[in-house]
């Protein structure tokens, strides 16, 4: 552990929006934030945008580094990476040239070359199971590199095809957001929102990510206020004087004002505040805010290239267990 502490790293994305991966600087040294640097990873060199300095902090000893930094971007570099942007468009309107010629029930999303050019990755969309290995060859034929086809699920789809929310900003996933987290219909009653589907549902059909951007708040607010029905004594109510168990009877809780709605014993109503109870929140620590358990179908994976998978092997079949009952044949 003590080894790992005094790891080095700087964190870095090789996409917009993409996963942050984290490097071993080498010898490359006056990095700042937004920088364009030149990475070494499994796959090849490629372009990476840093997003976190090199540090040795424990919160980001977690993942192993990817690769190491071998320099800065360079004038060179970066008009690279201009064509690279252009060759991408251009592969990507090939693809799907050549989707239309083999009447393929595949929707191409997009294309991505590594910075070295060794690897284009092609992202697609399918409803059905494809044998596309005769079409990654011609693809790798035509650009005279490795082809990598990569299926996407429907988060990481609008993630790569983007779009505007029904907020009206640009998807969180297509502009910052880099892991999934996974969403249930509970976020929402927790929140006190419309169990509404149309309301609830974002451009991609699943539930919306920002759904658990402020859950740890209300959960917060509503595990240390009264809950609903419950009764208390108010603040001005000193030592029960007023001759009952409880003066007052929460009706709901308002978690934006951090305060109870209740009914008092003379049937008024009133709304009294944390502070006034004196109730006491922790805060929810900024690196943890929207962030969840990840389900192994949501995690982006698009940035690590994997091979086409092969036809299934066709060989003897399989000898079915015989099902009878124990200890004879039952005849």
């Amino acid at each position: 552990m003590s080894a790992m502490a005094a790891r080095t790293v700087v964190g870095a994305r090789i996409q917009t929006a993409g996963r942050l991966y984290f490097f071993e600087p080498g010898e490359t040294r006056d990095l700042a934030l937004n920088d364009w640097v030149i990475v070494e990873t499994e796959i090849g060199l490629d372009a990476a945008r840093v997003h976190i300095l090199p540090t040795d902090s424990p919160l980001v000893q977690v993942d192993p580094p990817l690769g190491r930094v071998l320099r800065k971007a360079t004038a060179t570099d970066k008009f690279l990476l201009a064509r690279h942007e252009r060759l991408e468009k251009e592969a990507w309107r090939i693809a799907q040239d050549l989707v239309t010629e083999r009447d393929l029930p595949i929707r191409i999303l997009g294309c991505d070359h590594t910075f070295d050019g060794s690897v284009l990755t092609v992202f697609y969309s399918a409803s059905e199971r494809v044998d596309l290995a005769p079409f990654a060859a011609q693809l790798s034929e035509r650009f005279g590199t490795r082809v990598d086809l990569r299926k996407m699920n429907a988060r990481d789809e609008t993630k790569v095809t983007g779009g505007v929310g029904t907020c009206g900003r640009e998807l969180c996933c297509a502009s910052w957001l880099d892991r999934f987290s996974n969403i249930s219909i509970r976020m929402a009653r927790e929140q006190d929102l419309p169990l509404n589907l149309s309301k609830l549902t974002g451009v991609c059909g699943r539930l919306k990510c920002c759904l658990i951007y402020e859950l740890e708040t209300y959960q917060e607010v509503k595990g240390k206020l009264p809950k609903e029905g419950e009764t208390f004594h108010i603040p001005s109510c000193v030592g029960g004087q007023c001759g009952t168990s409880g003066c007052a009877q929460v009706q709901g809780t308002n978690v934006v004002k951090e305060a109870v709605v209740v009914t008092l014993a003379d049937g008024a109503r009133s709304m009294i505040t944390a502070e006034e109870m004196g109730v006491r929140f922790d805060p929810v620590p900024a690196h943890t805010k929207g962030v969840g358990t990840y389900g192994a179908d949501e995690v982006p994976r698009q940035e690590r290239a994997t091979p086409v998978a092969s036809e299934p092997h066709s060989g003897a079949p399989r000898r079915k267990r015989r099902r009878g009952r124990r200890g004879g044949s039952g005849r």
